[in-house]
C-alpha cells in the first residue's frame, strides 16, 4: 500500500456565499479517498484576504481537525471580479505564491490548484490524479487541467453547447490565445479534431479554474504576470523542467455565472473571424 498526499491550494475572499458548497466538495473527495486502494492524504493551502465576511474564520473552523493553514491578509487590495486585467493577476499571482511558499514545506505528490467557486465532483480531481499517475500522452505529462465549462451558449459555432471557460489562459502549443465563447476553444484543426474526439491536448498554457501538476515538474515554478495571466508563466516554467501541459476533454468541471452573460457583436464577430481565419489556411494547405 503507497500512501500519497495532495496538496491543495486554492484562494477566498468575501466567499460566504458559497463557502459551505466548496468545502463540501473537498469534505466528498475526503470521502472518495478513503475508497482508494492507496490512501490519499490531503494537504489544505488557504489563502484569504480583504473579505469582509466571515470566510477566514469559517476557513479557520473548517480546518482544525486537518493538515494545513489558512493565510488571512488584510491589505486592502481592489476587488477586480472577473475581468482580463494584469493588476488583478498580479494580485492573483501573489496571492498563490504565498500559498504555494508554505505548502513546499510539506512533502507532496502532487498539487492541485483549484478556484474556489469552481464546481466538480471527486471523479475530476481522481481522473486528474490518474492522468497524471499514467503520464499522460507520451510519458511526460507534468500538468493536466479539465473541460472546464460555463453556463454560457457557444455564440461562434451559435449553438447551445456550454462553452469552455478560462480562455484567457488557454494558450496552444504554437501559441495561439484560444477561443472565447467556444464549447471547442481550439484554432488548430488537428486540435479542434482531437478535442472533440476526447483526446488530451498538449498546450502551452491551461488552467480552467482547476489544475493539477506532479511535484516533480514544481522545481522553481511559481506564478508570475509579464504580459498575460499568471498561468502563462507558471505553465512555462513547468515545460521548461521538461514536462507538458494538457487539456483533457473528457474530465470535466463547471464555473456557474449567477447572471446571464451574453457577449458583445463584436467580441463574438472577432472570435469567429479567428477561427475562419485558421479553417481558410487549413484549406489552402490541401
Amino acid at each position: 500500500m503507497t500512501q500519497k498526499r495532495l496538496a491543495i491550494l486554492t484562494l477566498w475572499r468575501d466567499s460566504e456565499d458559497y463557502i459551505e458548497r466548496s468545502l463540501k466538495q473537498f469534505e466528498a473527495l475526503e470521502r472518495a479517498f478513503e475508497e482508494e486502494t492507496d490512501p490519499i492524504i490531503p494537504i489544505y493551502g488557504f489563502f484569504e484576504n480583504d473579505s469582509q465576511d466571515n470566510t477566514a474564520q469559517i476557513l479557520e473552523e473548517w480546518l482544525k481537525n486537518r493538515v494545513g493553514f489558512v493565510v488571512a491578509e488584510t491589505i486592502n487590495a481592489p476587488k477586480w471580479g472577473s475581468v482580463s486585467s494584469l493588476d488583478r493577476v498580479r494580485y492573483q499571482a501573489r496571492y498563490r505564491n504565498s500559498a504555494l511558499a508554505l505548502l513546499n514545506r510539506y512533502q507532496y505528490d502532487y498539487l492541485l490548484v483549484a478556484d474556489s467557486d469552481v464546481h466538480w465532483e471527486p471523479d475530476c480531481v481522481l481522473a486528474l490524479m490518474d492522468f497524471l499517475e499514467e503520464d499522460g500522452v507520451g510519458g511526460d505529462a507534468g500538468m493536466v487541467s479539465p473541460n472546464t465549462v460555463q453556463n454560457v451558449r457557444d455564440y461562434v459555432q451559435d449553438t447551445d453547447e456550454e462553452t469552455y471557460f478560462d480562455s484567457w489562459s488557454l494558450v496552444d502549443i504554437a501559441g495561439n490565445q484560444c477561443l472565447t465563447f467556444a464549447a471547442n476553444p481550439f484554432l488548430d484543426p488537428d486540435d479542434r479534431l482531437d478535442w472533440e474526439s476526447g483526446v488530451p491536448v498538449a498546450c502551452n498554457s491551461a488552467f480552467g479554474s482547476i489544475a493539477m501538476v506532479k511535484q516533480e515538474a514544481m522545481s522553481g515554478v511559481e506564478w508570475d504576470v509579464i504580459d498575460g495571466v499568471e498561468h502563462w508563466e507558471f505553465c512555462k516554467k513547468i515545460r521548461e523542467n521538461g514536462y507538458r501541459v494538457f487539456a483533457d476533454p473528457l474530465i470535466h468541471a463547471r464555473i456557474v455565472h449567477k447572471e446571464k452573460i451574453k457577449p458583445l457583436p463584436a467580441v463574438v464577430e472577432y472570435q469567429k473571424q479567428k477561427l475562419k481565419k485558421f479553417e481558410l489556411q487549413e484549406l489552402f494547405k490541401s
